[in-house]
């Protein structure tokens, strides 16, 4: 049986005329995978769909993204092991506007780190802000990732941005993907 997240990601796909199948959960192995192998001309992508079962309230931004990382990162592996890019796409479950908890500043606070601001201890000036602590991704961590992202209804359709992992193992060639991929190109400025 297919759930819901799942079920939007189909209707995603089919929309937009994509070629996917889903893929077998693991058998003897005993390996987890993604969810479905998804063709856009001779490019291969494996996605994780994950439902974000969270609804709004007090929280730490980034937070519930953290965990939903964690909980694919075994799934995603498999597809670096094939060499094919990996993405983790959320679903919010249970937000009617399906933006609760997977905006833009929650998937780079996730995966980069919290906003950082230094002050000057005697001048009280700003200094550069830069990402900090709670970081998902870094050079040598979580490197399966080729991209987080969200799937969510739009006015008229299913919508999914891709937020890119610079320090992906298997990178996505995102000039290859058709325009019904929204994509947030991610630079990162070293710490000073």
């Amino acid at each position: 049986m297919k759930t819901t997240s799942e079920l939007a990601f189909e209707s995603f796909l089919s929309e937009n005329n994509l070629t996917f199948e889903k893929i077998e959960e693991a058998k003897e192995d005993g390996a987890r995978r993604p969810d479905y192998l998804v063709r856009i001309g001779d490019v291969k992508l494996m996605f994780e769909i994950k439902g974000l079962n969270f609804a709004g309230g007090n929280r730490t931004i980034g937070d519930h993204v953290r965990r939903t990382i964690s909980e694919a990162r075994g799934q995603l592996r498999y597809a670096t092991e094939q060499g094919i890019p990996a993405i983790l796409l959320v679903y919010n479950n249970l937000d009617q506007l399906f933006s609760s908890g997977i905006e833009d500043h929650d998937f780079e606070t996730a995966m980069y780190g919290e906003r950082t601001l230094l002050l000057g201890p005697s001048t009280g000036l700003t200094g550069d802000a830069f990402h900090g602590q709670n970081q998902s991704m870094r050079e040598a961590w979580n490197t399966e990732f080729g991209a987080i992202g969200r799937l969510n209804r739009g006015s008229e359709r299913m919508i999914v941005t891709l937020v890119e992992n610079v320090f992906a193992q298997v990178k996505i060639p995102l000039e290859k993907l058709p325009t019904c991929f929204e994509v947030i190109r991610v630079k990162i400025s070293p710490q000073s």
